[in-house]
């Protein structure tokens, strides 16, 4: 509508003009509407004509007054006016009525009674369509496709659909599909410059015009740069891990603006869940690959890729800088050697336990034990250690013992398994005084023996006498001891 002048509030042309009672004002006048529809529709053009009665008084103007609150006043001197304007909605339907202004004979101006009203019905606009995007959430990657989809309430009458970009239709996109009702706008590689709300509406054809729908509501779109490339960790940080011993991967996404999924590679190959009993534990925008214990021979060079969902799809990311992993042979186990060998060593006598390492020389940590507590350490570069015990004590040297080492590799100190155990058992020294004791009484009672048989031996001697020889005696067959040496 095109008012000349707009008066929001009728009572303001009231205050302006001298009131009085209905047989005191000048006669309504007549009002007409062209063209006469039961049902107008947005963009008819109308025309509302008003004629103002023969008077002798001078004519000021006309006013024109709709039910939905608008008021047009028209300054002229002819005795009538015709109101033109377009519909362009509901807002221009309803009662409509005209009145005119004259000066009388004081000079004044007086408003006339209202004419008879005449009442518009306009059709409404076609409801508002709906849109949607393929991503639920309005954000995508840079390069993703973007698929609008627009979509009219049911009817049979013919449509046409529009897009549009911050109120703009968009005209320039790629491809563009429509039907009656729906009509979808694809995008084959999005840009950040296509951020922005988004709407659509659609031209439904009625009596052979389009009359313009409502729009949608607004629909945001976020389009962001590609994800960079994910950072890998891994533990032990040298890369360099003996066999059997944990190796742990950690995988960290550059942002969490999507449902992520992550993926590990060993040589440009992805590792399948599970291998050589890994186990993967994802949290916020990371995720860990451990192996419990190291597969012999993996070594290589590890990577990860991050995927992130965008309307369904799951867009890669540049995989990581790769990481080199070298897996150790775990060192052979030592040997414990004892001194004493037997393990028995007497209390405050020197034990001596050596560790020894297979393999050529190299930088060497050695460890000693005790009922599984470390006693000494130390570093070395041959192939054994030595811990040495000056005093043996029953509560330092009994006891289990066992050694192991660590091999250095790069910057990392690999552990061999612990050698055999070997127990050492202290034992309390004999008392010297029992033992000399002993050996007093041994000593005496042989002096004692030598004694007796002595006297023995003297008595004897002293009883012996000569008996002579009798006849046909043999001499030589009579025994000497016998024969006193003392025979006078």
């Amino acid at each position: 509508m095109g008012p000349l002048r707009l008066v929001p509030l009728l009572a303001s042309l009231q205050i302006l003009l001298p009131l009085g009672s209905p047989t005191d004002l000048p006669p309504p006048p007549n009002i007409t509407v062209t063209p006469e529809k039961t049902e107008y529709l947005i963009g008819d053009a109308v025309s509302i004509r008003c004629v103002a009665p023969w008077s002798k008084e001078r004519m000021q103007g006309f006013q024109f007054l709709g039910t939905s609150g608008w008021a047009v006043d028209v300054r002229t001197a002819k005795r009538s006016y015709t109101y033109r304007f377009n519909v362009t909605g509901p807002k221009d339907g309803g009662s409509h009525a005209c009145t005119y202004t004259v000066i009388n004979q004081f000079r004044r101006p007086v408003r006339s009674q209202e004419s008879k009203f005449v009442f518009l019905s306009v059709k409404d606009h076609p409801p508002q369509p709906t849109l949607v995007l393929n991503s639920s959430t309005g954000v995508t990657i840079e390069g993703q496709p973007l698929v609008f989809l627009c979509t009219a309430p049911a009817g049979d009458a013919e449509r046409r659909f529009h897009f549009y970009k911050k109120k703009v239709e968009v005209t320039n996109w790629a491809k563009l599909t429509s039907g009656y009702t729906e009509a979808q706008l694809q995008v084959a590689k999005s840009s950040q410059n296509d951020t922005g709300n988004f709407t659509c509406g659609y031209d439904e054809k009625t009596e052979g015009r389009w009359i313009p729908s409502y729009p949608s509501q607004a629909v945001e779109v976020l389009v962001k740069e590609p994800a960079s490339a994910p950072r890998l960790g891994v533990d032990p940080p040298s890369g360099v891990v003996s066999e059997d011993r944990p190796l742990r991967l950690t995988c960290v996404a550059s942002r969490d603006d999507f449902r992520l999924r992550f993926g590990f590679y060993r040589n440009g190959v992805k590792i399948p869940p599970g291998q050589a009993g890994s186990k993967t534990r994802n949290a916020g925008n990371s995720s860990e690959l451990l192996f419990p214990q190291s597969p012999r021979s993996f070594s290589g060079k590890f990577s990860c890729e991050v995927e992130e969902e965008v309307g369904g799809t799951w867009v890669p990311s540049p995989r990581s800088e790769a990481v080199d992993v070298t897996v150790k042979d775990c060192p052979s186990q030592p040997a414990l050697l004892l001194d004493p060998p037997s393990g028995e060593v007497v209390d405050g006598d020197p034990l001596l336990l050596t560790c020894v390492a297979n393999g050529p020389a190299a930088q060497r940590k050695f460890f000693f034990y005790k009922d599984g507590a470390e006693q000494f350490s130390e570093t070395a570069t041959k192939d054994r250690s030595l811990f040495n015990i000056p005093e043996a004590k029953a509560t330092v040297a009994t006891g289990e013992f066992t050694c192991r080492y660590e091999e250095r590799v790069s910057d990392t100190w690999i552990s061999s398994p612990f050698s055999q155990t070997m127990m050492v058992l202290t034992q309390a020294r004999p008392q010297l005084i029992p033992l000399v004791a002993g050996c007093a009484a041994g000593a005496a009672t042989l002096l004692l023996g030598l004694l007796l048989v002595v006297c023995f031996c003297r008595k004897r001697r002293g009883g012996v006498h000569w008996k002579g020889l009798h006849n046909k005696d043999d001499p030589s067959t009579y025994p000497m001891a016998n024969v006193n040496s003392s025979i006078s």
